[in-house]
């Protein structure tokens, strides 16, 4: 079916003989629309892909009202941010329906910066309380100096909410509480956010 919109500018969607039309910021695009397969058609390859697929999709899921909203649209160019952010973590799954390393996930994107030094780990064994501390950047000047730290915990495929350390880039170091999840933390995801939560760094994983 194909729609004609009206308006200042009447636009085609939908399929004409076999050619998919859409519109995406603003332009107009043509392809040829895929051809449907039987399900026993599936060659053992693309039967893994779809898995590998299916699962990258449902963690992007966890995060589609609040991350992908947040940062990856900001940085979305030519795709949407739950796009960008969907290709950004393939790499931390694997074939066989199983995430392969939790060190690849990017939770975060951006153009700040991340302090390649920065260091994080319990307070004591068993402890909520998370050390953080790095050495002063070259780069640090200006408004990047209040970026602060941002954290999500993770464990077991679960994430907790986005949450301010209240840390700045200027403090070199500081403490915090891990947010709270149903099983103990594992692993932290840390990033920087600009003050007005416009800009963003990329996401670094940390085993605590």
């Amino acid at each position: 079916m194909t729609i004609i919109r009206q308006g200042t500018a009447p636009s085609l969607t939908g399929m004409i003989g076999g050619i998919v039309i859409v519109e995406r910021y603003g332009k107009m695009y043509m392809r040829r629309a895929p051809q449907r397969k039987v399900k026993n058609s599936w060659s053992p390859a693309q039967v893994l892909h779809r898995q590998r697929f299916s699962l990258v999709n449902k963690f992007c899921n966890l995060f589609k009202r609040t991350l992908i909203p947040q940062i990856w649209d900001y940085e979305a160019q030519k795709m949407t941010g739950y796009s960008l952010f969907l290709k950004a973590n393939m790499a931390a799954f694997g074939p066989d329906d199983t995430l392969v390393d939790a060190g690849k996930i990017q939770l975060s994107t951006g153009k700040l910066p991340f302090p390649p030094d920065l260091k994080a780990g319990r307070q004591l064994v068993g402890s909520s309380t998370i050390d953080v501390n790095w050495s002063r950047e070259m780069t640090l000047k200006g408004f990047r100096s209040t970026d602060e730290l941002m954290v999500i915990s993770a464990a077991e495929g679960s994430y907790s909410e986005l949450t301010a350390t209240g840390i700045l880039r200027k403090n070199l170091m500081g403490t915090f509480e891990l947010p709270s999840l149903t099983h103990p933390a594992t692993h932290i995801y840390l990033f920087f956010a600009s003050k007005d939560r416009r800009d963003y760094s990329v996401s670094m994983y940390f085993e605590i």
